[in-house]
């Protein structure tokens, strides 16, 4: 009898949720829809709105700031031929920010395996775009304030149209603020995003140093300076990083050597500099000027004392590789035949004083061994360790770069307060940077949008001088469909692959707007200042505080 009613109390349960599964959502859609979205929120295909009449942009920025704006449209049926067309915007005594300084872009998934969706973030320059049936699709907008746009209040119109029948108009509002953003080349706020031409080369499957290859490659220049980028990466050895990314990081010195090394003949290397030059000379026409990454005297990162340099036997025409480990004698009598070398190329450049050797997290032992040669061998050199020891007394690093961990703290940053100091009184950079950790804050595919935004709000906080993250353009083998490598999905990289060079991702327009409200809280201390308003400065830092308490 119990067992009897125990099986009819489950039948009555099944049925009552079962009824409730068929039941109608509030979210469930009957027709075309179109909604603004907050950029900050990705709109996952599932995504819906509460207000799905909701058609009023508003924004607002400094002339010359890069505005991001979403739209999401969604349709039972499927959508065809979809495509936006964002109007001039008319502002005050007859000023007019023309259509051409907007632009509409698309949304693209990615498969992300640790939440298993599809998550949008390739931003595809296309004329229009299919949506499937019942997903919801990001439109993109990016307006490009004119520097010479007057303030005051500008309104203009965004247009949906798609070729199987659906419509919808947008109301566009923005508001320019009585201030000037700078060109990105002229930030004061310090990015450190390491490039990766080979990258480059073999998610566009074309040959290293070709004329192909630099085309694409003046083209990822530009998108870099665009989004802030102050800083070279170069190498100056053969795979640098010991193919870490699943594949070698090429060269910009040719090593040369006639025959097999002989020890104590170092003299008779000679060092073709030809690609390093062409490649510092493209990134510095496109506004990288700050300074050149030099990588590096030990393959990095951490405990790895590997220092092998690839050369071409020129009697051969074949390549060798000399086995070396960081410190032992005939490492130490390479390096230093090379760096005089290396230094009076730079000299007559123009970049010694923009070269700095770079070492990516070698703790204290290594780097101590790396100090005392560079103190006996070439002392002027200026070195940067990302996420390793910063020297001593001896000898400092002239940039440092703290890994987020340690400085999320109280007693973190209260550790490495008289570093920061010192750093930023003797006019050297110090900046933080994220990697495989933390979870959160970082730019992966899963992490929120609002996270990239968030990082560079985080130097202003902890009084740094910028940000450093290890790669923009290294690639996975097909980061369309496997957009992960050994680390987190989206580790790698911030732009795409596009069909002749790079595609934002959203990931990189929000990091962009991080650094534009970075500059801009700067320009707005500035005013503060002049005007002697000290009660809007202690509000302007309690907003930082704000902002950045996680």
């Amino acid at each position: 009898m119990i067992k009897a009613f125990f099986l009819f109390s489950l039948l009555l349960i099944s049925q009552v949720a079962c009824k409730g599964i068929r039941q109608k959502l509030d979210t469930d859609i009957e027709g075309f829809q179109a909604w603004q979205q907050n950029i900050e929120i990705r709109a996952y295909p599932n995504a819906f709105s509460r207000e799905p009449q909701a058609r009023l942009i508003e924004l607002e920025g400094l002339a010359g700031e890069v505005l991001s704006a979403q739209v999401v449209v969604k349709s039972p049926s499927g959508i065809t031929g979809l495509s936006g067309k964002l109007s001039a915007l008319s502002g005050p005594g007859g000023e007019v920010i023309p259509a051409e300084a907007s632009s509409v872009r698309y949304g693209a998934w990615l498969p992300v395996d640790e939440t298993r969706m599809l998550t949008p973030d390739p931003l595809l320059e296309v004329a229009s775009i299919d949506v499937p049936a019942n997903m919801a699709k990001p439109v993109w907008l990016t307006i490009k304030i004119p520097r010479e746009a007057a303030p005051g209040n500008y309104a203009g119109k965004l247009e949906l149209s798609a070729t199987s029948g659906e419509r919808a108009n947008f109301e566009m509002k923005l508001e320019v603020l009585p201030a000037r953003l700078p060109e990105p080349r002229d930030w004061k706020f310090y990015i450190n995003i390491w490039q990766d031409p080979s990258g480059v080369a073999g998610v566009h499957e074309v040959e290293h140093w070709s004329d192909k290859h630099w085309m694409l490659l003046e083209k990822y220049a530009g998108n870099f300076v665009a989004h802030g980028m102050d800083v070279i990466t170069t190498s100056i050895v053969y795979d640098p990083w010991g193919s870490q990314s699943g594949y070698p990081f090429e060269t910009m010195v040719e090593w040369k050597y006639p025959g097999e090394y002989a020890k104590g003949r170092a003299e008779r290397f000679e060092w073709d500099f030809s690609v390093f030059d062409r490649y510092v000379a493209l990134m510095m026409d496109a506004g990288m000027t700050e300074k050149i990454d030099c990588f590096s005297l030990v393959e990095g990162p951490w405990i790895n004392i590997n220092a092998d340099i690839r050369y071409l036997d020129t009697q051969s025409g074949t390549y060798r590789t000399l086995n070396l480990t960081l410190g032992d004698s005939v490492w130490q009598e390479v390096w230093a035949a090379f760096l005089p070398v290396f230094r009076n190329h730079l000299e007559k450049k123009g970049w010694f004083e923009k070269a700095f050797l770079a070492f990516d997290e070698k703790p204290r032992k290594e780097m101590r061994v790396i100090y005392d040669f560079l103190i006996a061998t070439a002392p002027d050199f200026k070195i940067s360790i990302a996420g390793g020891y910063p020297g001593d007394e001896r000898k400092w690093s002239d940039e440092v770069i703290l890994h987020y961990g340690e400085l999320d703290t109280e007693e973190g940053l209260a550790a490495h307060k008289w570093l920061i100091e010192k750093m930023r009184s003797e006019g050297r950079y110090i900046s933080f940077y994220t990697a495989c950790t933390p979870h959160y804050p970082n730019v992966f595919l899963f992490s929120q949008l609002r996270e990239s935004r968030l990082l560079p709000w985080l130097a202003l906080k902890w009084n740094l001088s910028g940000y450093l993250r290890w790669a923009v353009s290294a690639f996975p083998a097909d980061v369309w469909n496997q957009p992960n490598y050994k680390w987190h999905s989206g580790d790698m990289y911030f732009v795409y692959p596009g069909e002749d060079g790079p595609l934002d991702g959203m990931r990189w327009e929000l990091f962009r707007q991080g650094v534009q409200d970075c500059e801009a809280l700067r320009i707005a201390r500035q005013m503060c200042e002049k005007a002697g308003r000290n009660d809007l400065l202690v509000r302007l830092s309690q907003a930082v505080t704000q902002a950045t308490t996680l």
